[in-house]
């Protein structure tokens, strides 16, 4: 004759959900993108100097489109000094990213600081 065997609950612990640190964000600046606004900057500074305000507004709206008011023709040369190093210093921050550097700048503690 068969025993009946009973059957037995086994409990089983389950580990505690362990929730994910999250570290506060903190402000870091992009060092590519800033240093492409620096030749922008310094157009705007120079047309100021030659012609106030009108020169620095005509020296950030060339810079970045292109077209000059006072000679009204499109100047390649005023864009490269104006959106074509932002652009760069944008690219050059998202391959950084890409590549891990950035990050490895941030586990090493550099203070503000990102290409």
């Amino acid at each position: 004759m068969a025993t009946a065997t009973r059957a037995v609950a086994v409990r089983r612990r389950r580990p505690a959900f362990v929730r994910a640190r999250r570290r506060s964000a903190k402000m870091t600046v992009p060092l590519a993108v800033v240093a492409g606004f620096a030749p922008l900057g310094i157009r705007a500074v120079n047309g100021y100097h030659a012609n106030g305000w009108i020169g620095a507004a005509d020296g950030v709206t060339s810079g970045l489109s292109g077209y000059s008011v006072f000679s009204k023709k499109f100047e390649m040369d005023a864009l490269a000094q104006g959106l074509v190093p932002i652009v760069a210093g944008f690219l050059v921050h998202w391959g950084a990213s890409r590549l891990g550097i950035n990050r490895a700048l941030g586990r090493a503690r550099v203070p503000f600081l990102r290409l």
